[in-house]
């Protein structure tokens, strides 16, 4: 499965997710600001199944604290 979405964070930051599924029940995990050039990735050992959007955004909580309705 892949999929790609945007979330707004901090009341105007556009951040784009991508989620791919890799082989062994792993997943490929992606999160960009929009207008940056960082790209911020992460391959998960055992993915969740079924796949969340939710799920793979609480993976970069870290690097993006105020995601709207979390912080």
């Amino acid at each position: 499965m892949e999929d790609e979405w945007t979330t707004v964070i901090s009341g105007d930051r556009l951040v784009k997710f991508t989620y791919l599924d890799l082989p062994e029940g792993r997943a490929f995990l992606t999160a960009q600001i929009a207008g940056h050039d960082v790209v911020y990735s992460v391959i998960v050992q055992q993915a969740e199944h079924p796949f969340h959007r939710e799920g793979v955004e609480r993976h970069f909580d870290y690097e993006f604290p105020f995601r709207a309705g979390r912080g």
